[in-house]
């Protein structure tokens, strides 16, 4: 770098120091980060050298429950819905219990959402409500059904969708619809289905779609719930599979095409990718044979990639697979399997895919794709031996998930010399802080010392931008 050029440089990084910095943070509202389920964001995550930032106890059952479903995100706060039926909201930056308040006490399998300002819960014994996001006051409750709710809620557009679980047997399910005030607009009917666990919905366009555990899915139009078209993955497609089994997973979008997974042994499980035009299903896509799969498929750049097996199998997959055709790109094999739903960083150095493996004293995991394979980038097991059912999620560097112990774990990487903004990498930006550090804007830091004499100054920016 030229004595001119390096002049302007430093002039421009001078000015930049002190530029109010703008948040860059994305929130993650609801199951998947939003109403397509879609899993993916370009905010900042650990890509190496995980380390523990914060950890909280919730609750944990006689049965071992404790936190079963992931945590979402929306502004300073990550929330957090356990097996009590407690949901509590923390500094999403440092752990700090800011509220909590209390739903029905038992097993939870519905993740909440975030709308409005406002949290929405569907309960285990079919009792809807809603909180205020900041304070956690109770604005309002309905008792919807006598049976349960185990699917996530879907929030859209001041409205909330979640359909009955499998209490009750097979019978007369029903997918509902209520506005963010508590009011009932509809409900629609399937019949002859055990219910919908973890058959979340995704909002696309005009029109809901949603699995049913026996292996159809459903659009119905989103003002009134009409039935605007139902296929059986097992006999209505060229590519259908008799051997499907049952879906116990939620239903992804992308560029016309919907995408779920269904399991029926260890061996026999498929991810499924259908046409989807104008709120009809279309004989155009794939069914891929993986293995048994709960997980709910995020699909990026031409890829689709879906966990494989559970806590009863010997081992099992995050699996990558091609989006055209369904054909194995690769897979990496973990210890019992993934019930859970991948979240994928997409940054200036690739794709990198979170997930948890469904065990006892699991693992948080983060592999990076590099084209034919996955590698490694870390793998952190947390300091209690709960067992692992849900994913990950991903918020202004962090990465966040919870156990079956009950403890919410709060994961960032140890930042490396002159990486300020902890994203992994060291550029102009982290000069920028550096400059900020040596006129006393914002607090200094070690990391940002790079000559090693105990303090930050202007030298160590210039040292940075070199």
């Amino acid at each position: 770098m030229n004595t001119k050029r390096l002049a302007v440089t430093i002039l421009a990084l001078v000015a930049l120091a002190f530029t109010p910095p703008l948040s860059s943070a994305v929130d993650w509202h609801q199951f998947q980060k939003d109403s397509l389920n879609t899993g993916v964001t370009s905010d900042a995550a650990p890509r190496s050298d995980p380390e523990l930032v914060w950890s909280a106890f919730t609750h944990r059952n006689d049965l071992g429950n404790g936190i079963d479903v992931p945590p979402i995100i929306a502004g300073d706060l990550v929330y957090v819905y356990d097996a009590n039926g407690t949901l509590q909201a923390f500094n999403k930056t440092d752990g700090a219990l800011i509220w909590r308040n209390e739903t029905s006490v038992g097993f939870q399998s519905s993740t909440p959402a975030y709308g409005n300002g406002k949290i929405f819960v569907a309960s285990n014994i079919g009792d809807m409500y809603a909180f205020d996001a900041a304070t956690g006051e109770q604005l309002w409750k309905v008792h919807v059904t006598d049976r349960n709710f185990e699917c996530p809620v879907t929030y859209h557009d001041h409205r909330i969708y979640a359909g009955e679980g499998l209490s009750g047997g097979v019978a007369t399910k029903y997918y509902y619809c209520y506005d963010d005030s508590g009011s009932e607009l509809w409900k629609h009917a399937t019949d002859d289905t055990a219910g919908f666990l973890w058959c979340g919905a995704s909002v696309v366009e005009n029109y809901l779609v949603y699995p049913v555990h026996e292996g159809r899915m459903i659009s119905v139009y989103l003002e009134n719930g009409t039935l605007r078209d139902e296929i059986d993955l097992k006999s209505g497609l060229s590519f259908s599979r008799s051997d499907l089994g049952r879906i116990r997973a939620s239903v992804s979008y992308r560029d016309g095409y919907v995408y779920t997974t269904s399991e029926r042994s260890q061996a026999t499980g498929y991810v499924w990718k259908a046409g989807f035009e104008d709120g009809r299903f279309v004989d155009c896509g794939w069914s891929s044979l993986i293995g048994f799969s709960t997980s709910t498929p995020v699909i990026h750049d031409g890829r689709v990639y879906v966990g494989q097996g559970g806590h009863e199998h010997p081992a099992g997959n995050l699996t990558c697979l091609n989006d055209s055709n369904g054909d194995l790109i690769w897979k990496y094999t973990v210890p019992k399997g993934v019930k859970s739903s991948p979240a994928l960083l997409i940054g200036d150095d690739g794709v990198y895919i979170y997930f948890t493996t469904a065990m006892g004293d699991g693992s948080l995991y983060c592999l990076q794709d590099c084209g034919t394979f996955a590698a490694l980038a870390w793998e952190y097991n947390p300091p209690d031996d709960g067992y692992i059912l849900q994913g990950a999620v991903i918020s202004d560097g962090f990465v966040y998930f919870g156990t079956g112990g009950g403890y919410v774990y709060c994961i960032g990487q140890a930042p490396g010399r002159g990486d300020l903004n902890g994203d992994g990498v060291v550029t102009a930006a982290d000069a920028v802080i550096a400059l900020q550090m040596a006129v006393g804007a914002v607090p200094a830091a070690g990391v940002g010392d790079m000559n090693g004499d105990g303090k930050v100054t202007s030298l160590d920016a210039l040292m940075i931008i070199q």
